[in-house]
């Protein structure tokens, strides 16, 4: 990018190192520009108008520092999560049930119920299949669950021989 065409107040893609950064050009100053870098809030010199890739398009921060313009919003303390967990609604299911089920029967049924409503994305079945793997593998014999067969998950104390 050529020097006359960097404007004051303006924000560029620029790079620094291999990296690149957005900043707002604050100064300029007789050997470069002083450009405040919008992901750490930082001020650095940049000597070179090469550096200056091009007119941001978009303004994408990554820090904690908020944007010119912007008002800073208060971060929101975690709310509890209703419901139970996956791996808990997965075993009240096949306690009540008393017999091994697939996953996918599982999920249909944790989601008839209500069990757990924190349970969403695009691949419920996926996340109760890992946990189900999961705590079988860590616990061994202390496990909620044993698999009975391919895709097949039952509750330890609903097992008969």
């Amino acid at each position: 990018m050529k020097a006359k065409n960097i404007i004051l107040n303006a924000i560029y893609n620029l790079t620094l190192g291999r990296n690149e950064v957005q900043g707002e050009v604050v100064e300029a100053t007789d050997k470069g520009w002083n450009v405040r870098l919008l992901a750490s809030d930082k001020v650095v010199k940049v000597n070179n108008a090469d550096r200056f890739v091009r007119k941001a398009r978009t303004i994408a921060t990554t820090g904690n520092a908020p944007v010119k313009g912007q008002e800073e919003t208060s971060r929101k303390a975690k709310q509890p999560k209703e419901g139970m967990s996956a791996i808990d609604a997965a075993h009240r299911v096949l306690v009540e049930i008393g017999t091994a089920l697939t996953v996918r029967q599982i999920t249909e049924v944790i989601f008839d119920k209500g069990y757990c409503p924190n349970l969403q994305g695009k691949t419920p079945q996926l996340t109760i299949s890992s946990s189900l793997q999961r705590e079988i593998a860590n616990k061994g014999d202390e496990s909620r669950f044993y698999k009975g067969g391919r895709g097949l998950y039952g509750a330890v104390e609903c097992y008969s021989e």
